[in-house]
């Protein structure tokens, strides 16, 4: 599960329609908010993904609202018997959840790859300064006004407000990928944090360079006031990949999995 043709500095494609920016706030989130999700193939357990909320840097408060942060990694099996991945992001949004800023390292194996990217596009392009193991590889892309990075992508999709179309356009690697849905229908789930009432994220994502190139996603969000990312199944290649939220903590509370609690069912999605 990768929670990315190598595009060189060439001239650039005018991109498909834009997607409209999200207008929603980041006020619904805070510093001190801690996520930790299993990731697997149902059934095998392939890594782990946490995601934490901090205040931005002193010298960008004057326009960011929120620092996030994750770090992806593969299982012992998995790095043992396919490969190590490991990876650390961090996303600078305003109050609006625009990205301002995203940086990335990435471990695969023995290649080491880093980017970093300012937002919102400049005529209609991301420069984005990239290098894999130290050697310099900067592209640009074209891309709308909508677009995110897939840290805060996830942010964006947590606050949407429920029957509400969305379309976002998220650079994951060296590609861009226009994503649409909606919040589509409420359900109880059973999850390992326990019952929650949730409602369900219908999305598409096709690859802006290759049409043909699609994926599809179904995320389960609590639906309360801190709007939980609890299960997100997704489909690549034809395989099925899930995420489940089993940690939980904010200021003064935290919730945790059972260390008996089964899977959350395959059902979940259907």
């Amino acid at each position: 599960m990768s929670l990315a043709a190598l595009l060189l500095v060439a001239p650039l494609a005018a991109p498909s329609a834009d997607c409209i920016p999200q207008l929603v706030k980041s006020s619904r989130f805070a510093p001190g908010e801690s996520l930790g999700f299993k990731l697997d193939e149902f059934g095998l357990d392939i890594g782990t993904f946490d995601v934490t909320t901090e205040p931005p840097p002193t010298a960008d408060r004057p326009r960011a609202a929120l620092l996030l942060k994750s770090r992806a990694k593969t299982t012992a099996f998995v790095s043992t018997n396919v490969g190590t991945y490991d990876a650390h992001a961090a996303s600078l949004v305003d109050q609006n959840l625009s990205v301002l800023r995203y940086r990335e390292e990435v471990d695969e194996g023995r290649t080491h790859k880093a980017q970093e990217v300012n937002f919102p596009p400049v005529s209609g392009a991301l420069s984005v300064h990239s290098s894999k193991n130290g050697d310099p590889d900067p592209f640009q892309i074209a891309a709308g006004a909508s677009a995110h990075d897939l840290l805060s992508t996830l942010f964006l999709l947590r606050a949407q407000p429920f029957g509400q179309a969305f379309c976002v356009e998220v650079l994951a690697g060296r590609k861009l990928w226009r994503v649409e849905g909606k919040a589509a229908g409420r359900e109880i789930i059973e999850t390992p944090l326990g019952k929650f009432a949730t409602f369900r994220v219908d999305a598409t994502a096709v690859r802006t360079d290759d049409a043909s190139v699609k994926r599809g996603a179904h995320i389960w969000v609590s639906d309360d006031a801190r709007r939980l990312p609890l299960v997100a199944i997704g489909e690549a290649n034809g395989r099925a990949f899930r995420a489940q939220l089993v940690a939980a903590s904010a200021l003064g509370e935290k919730k945790q999995a059972r260390a008996d609690h089964k899977r959350a069912g395959a059902a979940i999605g259907r």
